[in-house]
């Protein structure tokens, strides 16, 4: 089980550090457009990581 969620939070934690290649600037502070999907798929990302760390 505590494996699972580690491999879990490696994955979410690469696309955090990816990010959107249209917008670097993008870190997941705030919500996303919606404009761009790449930065949705890293809004995602985060909700999903800090979801994991409660």
């Amino acid at each position: 089980m505590i494996n699972n969620k580690l491999e879990k939070e490696v994955e979410l934690l690469k696309i955090l550090a990816k990010g959107c290649k249209k917008h670097p600037a993008y870190r997941a502070i705030r919500k996303a457009t919606e404009r761009c999907e790449e930065c949705v798929v890293v809004w995602k990302a985060r909700m999903e990581l800090n979801k994991l760390e409660e």
